[in-house]
């Protein structure tokens, strides 16, 4: 879609150094190699475990979330029995085979890039959008609009829009480096599609149109219970990995 004025605002007073228009207009976003893009197999990432705990906290009964980018899909495993359901998209066969495997009845799972600014696989408005690698794969600041302006019109009223410190300023090398963001770039990309960024729990920064709700004492509750009965495992598995660095045993 055409660019507004903020967006060129945006790009001549914040971000001059990016690219303004890349003109790719058939795989938008930069490719990473499949080994950086495929997460399939892989195990779920620090700022996606931070993500998971900041929307825990919340009574998600009647929420809908939207998942950028589902990985091992252990988001997925992990919140489909409190959800009203779950729509995650990638744009990786092997993630899409995983998900589908799962047979979850309220997970959806659909191909989609989500610099291409087509939205017609993506239907509805939703609670919670969660995407931990927001920025690192774009090519020019038009592209980042037709993200940022996609979440923005399937933000429902109240929704959140989660992301985290870590992946909003990972980059690879092949990147510049002016794609690392930080909380103060995202809150003027967050602006410019009307809007506001917060500070959540921990490295955990939302996107809404207001001060986002807080979540209430009972589910508060529910979310504490639920770590403590994660903490024997968290610190069993943490001995096994520090048993084995000590015994010279990794992974492979």
């Amino acid at each position: 879609m055409p660019l507004t004025d903020a967006w060129l605002e945006l790009h001549r007073t914040r971000f001059p150094e990016l690219p303004l228009d890349c003109g790719n207009l058939l795989d938008a976003g930069i490719v990473y190699s499949e080994d950086l893009r495929d997460w399939s197999a892989k195990v779920t990432t620090p700022d996606q475990a931070r993500m998971e705990r900041h929307i825990d906290r919340y009574d998600l009964r009647v929420s809908r979330v939207l998942h950028i980018g589902i990985g091992n899909s252990g988001f997925a495993r992990r919140f489909h029995g409190r959800v009203r359901d779950i729509v995650g998209t990638t744009i990786d066969e092997p993630e899409i085979r995983v998900a589908r495997a799962l047979a979850l009845p309220n997970y959806d799972v659909v191909m989609h890039n989500k610099y291409s600014g087509q939205d017609e696989a993506i239907e509805g408005t939703f609670d919670f959008i969660l995407d931990n690698n927001p920025t690192s794969p774009c090519c020019c600041v038009r592209h980042l609009s037709d993200m940022v302006e996609l979440y923005a019109a399937r933000l429902a009223p109240n929704g959140q829009i989660v992301t985290d410190r870590l992946g909003l300023g990972w980059i690879p090398e092949t990147s510049s480096r002016r794609w690392s963001f930080d909380f103060d770039d995202l809150a003027a990309v967050a602006a410019a599609a009307g809007l506001k960024a917060f500070r959540g729990t921990g490295s955990v920064y939302v996107l809404s149109r207001s001060a986002p709700l807080q979540p209430g004492l009972l589910s508060r509750f529910r979310h504490i219970v639920r770590r403590m009965a994660a903490l024997p495992g968290r610190i069993i598995g943490r001995l096994a990995g520090d048993l084995r660095k000590a015994i010279g045993i990794t992974d492979r």
